[in-house]
């Protein structure tokens, strides 16, 4: 009987301490390939900041913009991310709302990144990075920029990327 009751009470205190443990609300996770580097950051929907971009490029009688996303690590890094194709305006603003929409609908979310993951020598810093999210610019990131492939939550992926023919596990392309 007090066999039982030490069990009981061990197997009670694993339980408060397992329900104590928060989720991680950034994890990346790295495949290395030859030519490409693949990431599958998951990251809390609120870590998440997004912007159009506008280059004037007057020189070569070009104006376009450019999707940039921004994700906040638990360490207050910040990930520069591109969507790899330059746009007008309302191809950005209209990929931007596809984006907010799967980042409204859940609380987590999944993105397929390709490139390097390296550290930007550069960097800004930034000591509370979720009240200046929309004062990053271009490059002054934790790490250089990488190429946006996908995003995910659980029900729905975004990628307007077709020319890629490699995809992250697990991630399905609409």
């Amino acid at each position: 009987m007090t066999s039982l009751r030490s069990n009981l009470i061990v197997l009670l205190v694993i339980n408060i301490l397992m329900s104590c443990q928060t989720r991680r609300d950034f994890n990346v996770k790295s495949i290395l390939g030859d030519s490409n580097d693949l990431h599958i950051i998951q990251v809390k929907s609120s870590y998440v900041y997004q912007k159009c971009l506008f280059f004037n490029a007057e020189a070569e009688s070009n104006w376009r913009h450019q999707h940039l996303i921004y994700l906040v690590s638990d360490k207050n890094e910040v990930y520069e991310i591109m969507q790899p194709h330059h746009q007008d305006r309302e191809t950005c603003d209209s990929q931007m709302k596809k984006i907010e929409k799967i980042l409204q609908a859940e609380p987590h979310v999944k993105f397929c990144i390709r490139d390097k993951l390296i550290k930007n020598p550069q960097a800004g810093k930034h000591t509370n990075v979720m009240n200046q999210m929309e004062k990053i610019e271009l490059g002054s990131a934790t790490y250089e920029s990488l190429t946006l492939d996908s995003i995910c939550n659980s029900k729905k992926c975004f990628s307007n990327n077709d020319l890629w023919v490699y995809t992250c596990p697990g991630f399905i392309k609409n």
